[in-house]
């Protein structure tokens, strides 16, 4: 292994990168499962202290007695007793953050800055691995991002709804897969930036943003909001969190290693992904304060079963897939 590492060295900063990620998100995940739940309670007192002492300063109650209508829009965007309260209102501050990101990502790719010449040399360094024995197990984990097993992924979790007697949550998963994924479609045509020169596995289309990064988030991404609304605590909701960030990070790291796409490619779609997560996140919380959706759920053991098989029968047919569609352009 040593003597690997050592003919290897881009195989070592690798594995260290990737050692130095999950150390960070191990830590991030143990404080938040420690003391995250109290911080966000101290957290909404101070908002709930500050909220009455501004309402207690002159200028915002002349403001008030002036504009009671435009101050009765503004105090309505911040209740949290609605979803067009203060649910919307972070969703929207969220989804418009991630809105300009891509913009100014878009702007340097197109601009050819600094970011771009980052971009090959990331590529320069990844196809030096090419012949290495982590390549396959990439192969395997980027096959999890490919339109075949996405759609048999959607397709499972649309089952899995509809047995839980909750199919209004199919419509926001197919928000974010069938958003994202033509967003990514036509990004790719409008920008017509050309892949990596070492790719490593034959791809048809352009590089710009990254497909496979793009659909990770999204539909991973919901099925992680999915668990962590039916799961039942919090330290739940932040280990099913950190494992949904877990995987969508090592399809996108799975690109980079193939030199299938750019550093900016992947986080393109990491960008694009999240906008329409954050979409599809809306619309299903609206559905729910509509009363369409009740995530109070008591497991059946036959549903925990199904899920079970879920999972195994995505194992399997990512596996097969990588093994018959992918392996053989490594000799191609």
């Amino acid at each position: 292994m040593f003597a690997l590492l050592q003919e290897n060295p881009q195989l070592a900063s690798l594995g260290a990168a990737m050692i130095v990620v999950l150390l960070v998100l191990a830590l991030i995940e143990t404080v938040a499962v420690r003391y995250g739940e109290r911080v966000l309670k101290r957290i909404w007192h101070y908002i709930e202290v500050t909220r009455y002492h501004l309402l207690q300063q002159p200028l915002v109650l002349r403001f008030m007695t002036r504009h009671p209508v435009l101050a009765g829009f503004l105090a309505a965007r911040f209740r949290r007793q609605h979803f067009f309260g203060l649910t919307l209102t972070t969703l929207v501050i969220i989804g418009g953050y991630v809105l300009a990101l891509y913009a100014g990502l878009v702007e340097d790719v197109v601009e050819a800055d600094a970011i771009v010449a980052f971009d090959h040399y990331v590529s320069a360094h990844m196809s030096v691995l090419r012949s290495s024995p982590v390549i396959e197990g990439f192969i395997v984990i980027t096959s999890l991002g490919a339109a075949a097993i996405t759609c048999l992924i959607t397709v499972l979790t649309s089952m899995v709804c509809a047995v839980m007697r909750k199919p209004y949550v199919i419509v926001g998963l197919l928000i974010s897969t069938i958003g994202s994924t033509l967003f990514s479609f036509w990004s790719k045509i409008l920008f017509a930036r050309e892949r990596p020169s070492a790719i490593l596995l034959t791809e048809q289309s352009y590089s710009f943003p990254s497909g496979h990064a793009t659909i990770s988030l999204a539909l991973y991404g919901f099925i992680a909001y999915i668990a962590i609304r039916l799961a039942t605590n919090f330290s739940r909701q932040v280990r099913l969190f950190s494992l949904g960030v877990i995987l969508c990070v090592l399809v996108g790291l799975s690109r980079i290693v193939l030199n299938e796409h750019y550093l900016s490619d992947v986080l393109g779609g990491f960008l694009v992904g999240s906008l329409w997560l954050v979409v599809a996140i809306s619309v299903t919380e609206w559905l729910t304060s509509l009363g369409k959706i009740h995530w109070q759920h008591t497991w059946r053991t036959s549903e925990k079963l199904l899920v079970a098989a879920c999972l195994i029968l995505t194992a399997i047919a990512s596996t097969l897939y990588a093994y018959f569609h992918y392996m053989p352009m490594l000799g191609a």
